[in-house]
């Protein structure tokens, strides 16, 4: 007989159509990894689980053995194997459905809105159809929690089975989608009562995984309250920088063992909201991040030190000084026309300077000053201001930031090292970028979204900005440069590295790919 081929493989048990069998296989094997560590496999598992399920619900369980095609799925045709439905709705059907499609019963108008919920609140954790691990924003936040309060209050009036089936679809909802789904975990289980379930042997597999960030996400509130018995050791290994001596009489030692050894045994995810080279010098050197222990190396972070010195703020400062100096009435000699004309290669169709006057008097004061004075700088002056936002900037225009400096080195990388190790500086001032149309149109509207913000305006005090990146981060950042660990580190550390444009343009895309993850600190420091 052949080797069962996937999901069977995968779930390590024979071809079946008994779905409790599959479900312990899918707990056994989840006990094998770590979901955090090794989300790949955590993935890969989830699938198999999913397949396997469709194939014993469709009568296809026993025999697959005995197919060599590599989806195994028995004897299927093409079409069939083209047919197959991995989409959210189908990986997380309405838990209120009937089991046999074959008997449509009348469905109560309660029941209706539970299932219009249920869509709802699965639109929000996969947006556009995908799984994504950014946060979600505002609105979708909003529209989560009104979808979860119709289905918990379904749950709370329905029978047994119909509470049990929103109880459990719900948990896998949530464990299959976290990060993204942490805002909902907490209301969720306030209903369920899931921490109810936490180390006994009942206890599901999606629960295993939920009630953990739980337990996670309770300690971190709790600790940074005052009251706290380790709040003070908290605060001392979130400061940046190592610890002095005088740190040292501040904090008592034993409190910081033992607030590092609850969160490595228990609550690893969180040494990333600490300082590392704060905890390397108070625990010799030997701090191990949880979040970077991945497949770059373990406790990356920690050989990164993770303490980034990024002096582009202050070189942005001097830059402005240089540009910006008292015009006398450059202004007012200036053509109009031109004037506008110099606004609207800046910020695009419909943008003249009696707009941005209206959007921000204190910016467009500066602006038509530089287009009075130099005009070929004006630009360059406005990117200078985007970066100098940062110290007023809330989340959203940070983001912006983030996806003007993507597209500064994606045009400095096709022009020259030189002109990628001045944008990696913030050394703008007569860097002339070569953007392609479809960049220039993109920078004209962040431009425009920072000038609605009236961040320009702002002139950056400058100095250093110190902060530290996250060990999922800096995993992601060292395979996306594809440089050594070593390299990345001192790249990092040396805004003048010769590696530091592949390393900070590294940075800025996994930033980009989950912004919502980022510390703020790591969004301002970019």
């Amino acid at each position: 007989m052949k080797a069962a081929a996937f999901p069977w493989n995968r779930l390590g048990i024979a071809p079946t159509a008994d779905t409790g069998a599959i479900r312990k296989a899918y707990a056994d094997a989840l006990r094998a990894i770590d979901p955090d560590a090794d989300i790949a496999g955590f993935a890969e598992l989830r699938r198999a689980r999913d397949e396997a399920l469709w194939l014993a619900a469709h009568g296809d369980g026993e025999g697959a053995e005995e197919e060599e095609d590599s989806y195994g799925l028995g004897d299927w045709d093409d079409d069939a194997v083209e047919a197959w439905d991995d989409s959210p709705a189908a990986l997380h059907p309405d838990p209120l459905a009937p089991v046999d499609p074959g008997v449509m019963p009348a469905r109560s108008e309660a029941q209706q809105r539970a299932e219009a919920a249920w869509n709802a609140l699965v639109g929000v954790l996969y947006p556009d159809g995908a799984a994504s691990e950014e946060a979600v924003t505002h609105a979708e936040l909003a529209e989560g929690l009104a979808a979860l309060d119709t289905l918990i209050a379904r749950a709370e009036e329905a029978d047994l089975a119909e509470h049990d089936a929103l109880d459990s679809g719900l948990a896998e909802l949530f464990a299959s989608t976290w990060p993204r789904s942490a805002p909902f975990v907490e209301p969720a289980n306030a209903a369920f009562h899931w921490l109810d379930e936490s180390g006994h042997l009942e206890e599901r597999w999606a629960l295993r995984f939920l009630n953990q960030r739980l337990k996670g996400m309770r300690f971190h509130e709790k600790v940074r309250q005052a009251d706290h018995p380790l709040h003070r050791a908290w605060v001392e290994l979130s400061r940046p920088g190592r610890a002095s001596w005088r740190d040292r009489l501040r904090v008592k030692r034993l409190d910081v063992h033992k607030l590092l050894t609850s969160i490595r045994e228990r609550y690893p995810e969180l040494e990333a909201h600490l300082d590392p080279e704060r905890v390397a010098s108070w625990d010799g050197g030997s701090a191990s991040l949880g979040e970077g222990r991945t497949s770059a190396g373990r406790g990356f972070v920690g050989a990164l030190a993770a303490v980034l010195l990024v002096f582009a703020l202050a070189r942005v400062a001097v830059s402005l000084m240089a540009i910006i100096v008292p015009g006398g009435d450059a202004l007012a000699e200036a053509d109009p026309a031109q004037i506008d004309a110099g606004v609207v290669a800046i910020f695009g169709p419909g943008k003249g300077m009696a707009a941005v006057r209206a959007a921000d008097p204190a910016f467009a004061e500066e602006l038509g000053l530089v287009l009075g004075q130099s005009p070929s700088e004006a630009l360059n002056m406005v990117r200078l201001k985007a970066l100098g936002s940062a110290e007023v900037a809330d989340a959203d225009a940070l983001a912006v930031r983030i996806d003007l400096k993507a597209i500064w080195f994606a045009a400095a990388q096709r022009q020259s090292d030189e002109a990628c190790r001045k944008v990696a500086r913030g050394d703008l001032l007569g860097l002339r970028l070569e953007l392609l149309y479809s960049e220039r149109a993109r920078e004209q509207a962040l431009l425009r979204q920072l000038l609605e913000a009236r961040v320009l305006g702002v002139t950056p005090r400058g100095g250093e900005t110190r902060y530290a990146v996250p060990g999922w981060l800096a995993a992601e950042t060292l395979r996306l440069s594809g440089l050594s660990q070593e390299a990345l580190v001192a790249a990092l550390a040396d805004p003048d590295s010769p590696d530091r444009c592949k390393a900070e343009s590294a940075l800025v895309e996994a930033v980009r790919a989950a912004p919502g993850r980022v510390p703020v600190e790591v969004l301002k420091g970019l």
